[in-house]
């Protein structure tokens, strides 16, 4: 078959032309450093690297989630943790202002630190991580979750959410604990419930009030007794005398003393109980001249402390002639006096570090995670950089082999396109 001179330069140029889109494309690969530019550069290693890219892509996300959820929980810890200190520190002033050696004016100034740590929680209940987020709001994140009413008692406006973040495929971390939980549903070893501002009103109002009443009260034989009673209901109040006492249980609805006078007469106390005053005093006299010794006062109604005791035994030590011995004396509700207090703080701390407990475990997690969530990233980076990046080694060998040929053709074609039949005749 006969081939014409057209038909051959343009079967050379077109084979030029692949030539070169080869060397060019070889010289993408080398510029850019990958392997794969088009996905018909290699079809199958295109999937697998996109395949690879969504799951490194995922991971990125992970660790990001892993990171911000490490933020917010040692965030939450720090707080709690300052949490708790202002109760040490709660601990060790109600101590102190239970000494008997301090008065008024000393335990007041005791009382205002109290107040001045009111203010120092509601800061920390409120507390907000780098994003604006209120860390005890729940899912109201951008609600302060506590505040103050006029009367000073302090509300939660937050909900019970809690926030979670995906840390893995499979695998969720919650990073906050709401603010009813944290600051508000506790019971103390009495049964009763409490919260942290409440509980630091307590110990302010039972400091304030120390100085006017007693948790016991105790006479030398003989005493007289009367109540204010604002509170009707059922008074518990212990007596003793001597070696022998009684625990009493009585339903008062006023100021008449007459149904604690036949309950002592009943007592095997070896007290005479008589009433004066239409009812209103209760006389006590020890047949053997024994101490006489009230305490323990439980008043139904009143399970916190008072701003003012509303309801109260007054208990004034007298002699045969009903002379006044000493100073009249308040029995104040246990619930009034600071050593009550003393018990709560405990029961607060340990609530307050059970909490740090939970965020303590979902940080070690949560860092546990993250540092798999690393390996797992630096894996995937590896598996792709193996089938994307390029081998500038074999590409810089493969260019200057095609760079080589193409110039050998392109000399070749240019001889021959100089022969014609005088050459051969000559």
């Amino acid at each position: 078959m006969k081939i014409s001179n057209k038909l051959f330069n343009d079967q050379q140029l077109s084979q030029f032309s692949k030539n070169m889109e080869k060397i060019q494309k070889i010289q993408d690969k080398i510029s850019s450093g990958k392997n794969i530019i088009f996905a018909s550069d290699d079809p199958v290693g295109a999937v697998q690297l996109s395949g690879m890219k969504d799951v490194l892509g995922k991971v990125d996300r992970f660790i990001e989630n892993a990171n911000i959820a490490r933020d917010r929980l040692h965030l939450m810890d720090a707080t709690m943790e300052a949490v708790n200190n202002v109760f040490i520190r709660a601990n060790e002033l109600a101590i102190q202002a239970s000494n008997d050696i301090y008065g008024v004016s000393d335990r007041e100034a005791i009382a205002i630190e109290f107040d001045e740590m009111k203010s120092e929680l509601m800061t920390l209940a409120n507390t907000q991580d780098s994003t604006g987020t209120y860390i005890f709001a729940g899912f109201k994140t951008k609600t302060s979750p506590f505040k103050m009413n006029s009367d000073g008692a302090v509300k939660y406006h937050g909900d019970r959410g809690v926030l979670n973040l995906q840390l893995t495929e499979s695998r969720l971390v919650e990073t906050t604990i709401d603010g009813g939980t944290v600051f508000q549903d506790i019971v103390t070893s009495e049964g009763v419930s409490t919260d942290l501002f409440g509980a630091i009103d307590n110990i302010s109002r039972s400091i304030r009030t120390a100085s006017g009443g007693v948790e016991s009260a105790k006479a030398e034989g003989m005493a007289k007794m009367t109540l204010t009673n604002a509170d009707p209901g059922t008074y518990a109040f212990t007596i003793k005398s001597g070696t022998k006492s009684h625990d009493f249980s009585l339903n008062i609805t006023g100021n008449d003393l007459s149904d604690v006078a036949t309950a002592v007469n009943s007592a095997n106390l070896d007290i005479t109980a008589t009433l004066e005053d239409s009812n209103k005093t209760l006389k006590l006299v020890n047949s053997f001249g024994h101490d006489i010794e009230v305490s323990d006062l439980q008043i139904t109604g009143i399970d916190k402390a008072q701003i003012q005791p509303t309801s109260f035994f007054t208990f004034q030590p007298v002699d045969a002639a009903d002379n006044k011995l000493g100073n009249q004396q308040s029995i104040f509700d246990k619930d009034q006096t600071i050593a009550s207090r003393l018990d709560e703080i405990v029961t607060i701390q340990s609530h307050v570090s059970n909490q740090r407990a939970k965020v303590g475990a979902r940080i070690n997690s949560a860092e546990r995670i993250g540092d798999v969530l690393q390996e797992r990233k630096i894996l995937i980076s590896k598996d792709i950089s193996d089938i994307q990046d390029a081998d500038l080694a074999t590409l810089v060998t493969s260019l200057q082999a095609q760079l080589t040929s193409q110039e050998a053709s392109q000399k070749s074609f240019i001889n021959i396109t100089k022969l014609n039949l005088f050459d051969f005749l000559s």
